[in-house]
């Protein structure tokens, strides 16, 4: 379904994504890593790793995780050029291109108080860039893995999504979608938009065969779709 998933992202505008607690949905998939970071969150540890594949949610979880600590974002690259205020940041993309410059701010806000939620792709370890005080730094530090989502998770940001827009659907409905379409946040997101968008155009309720028909027209790459 990847000519699916570029048809939705080219009939969909884009909208700034939603990263807190209420639409973070919690699954088999993200449990452990949740309970990892509330304990975090409860300890004097000064960092936690969020790690994971690309599309796994680690932004929004460190997001959602930390709602109400009011968190600054910082690249890794920022934070290694200079020092940010006090309370907790989000340092995303992890690793930094100087890895020796991005270990002395970490330990300074360490030092300090300061509290850092590490977010990147791959093995810590590898964020390290080959500096060995980075990497027993990273590895030392608890960590929060999130692994893709699966059809369970999918299936309920699904019907997350339409229930926020008050739009009712059949369970059948999303039991026939999840499995036509990219494993995926996004895409998951931007079926619930243009459903919704279409059966408005159309004044038709969202049934499995509105759907089947939506679906085939986009993996046959129907720019009217």
């Amino acid at each position: 379904m990847l000519s699916a998933a570029r048809q939705l992202s080219l009939n969909l505008p884009e909208t700034p994504p939603r990263y807190d607690r209420a639409s973070f949905v919690r699954a088999d998939c993200n449990a452990a890593a949740w309970r990892a970071g509330e304990a975090w969150l409860a300890s004097a540890e000064p960092a936690l790793v969020v790690c994971g594949p690309s599309g796994a949610g680690k932004t929004h979880f460190a997001y959602a995780l930390l709602e109400g600590l009011d968190p600054t974002t910082l690249t890794a690259d920022a934070l290694a050029a200079a020092p940010y205020g006090d309370g907790v940041a989000i340092i995303d993309n992890m690793p930094a291109a100087d890895p020796h410059a991005f270990l002395d701010a970490l330990e300074t806000g360490a030092g300090k108080g300061r509290r850092f939620v590490l977010a990147g792709e791959g093995h810590p370890s590898l964020w390290a860039m080959g500096l060995k005080d980075l990497r027993t730094r990273l590895e030392a530090a608890p960590r929060a893995v999130l692994a893709d989502p699966d059809e369970a998770l999918i299936r309920a940001v699904i019907a997350k999504g339409f229930r926020d827009r008050q739009v009712a659907v059949s369970p059948a409905v999303i039991e026939y979608a999840v499995p036509r379409l990219p494993r995926t946040f996004a895409a998951a997101r931007m079926f619930v938009a243009l459903a919704d968008r279409a059966a408005l155009e159309e004044k038709r309720k969202i049934t499995t065969p509105f759907i089947q028909k939506l679906l085939d027209n986009l993996s046959e790459g129907d720019p009217a779709a």
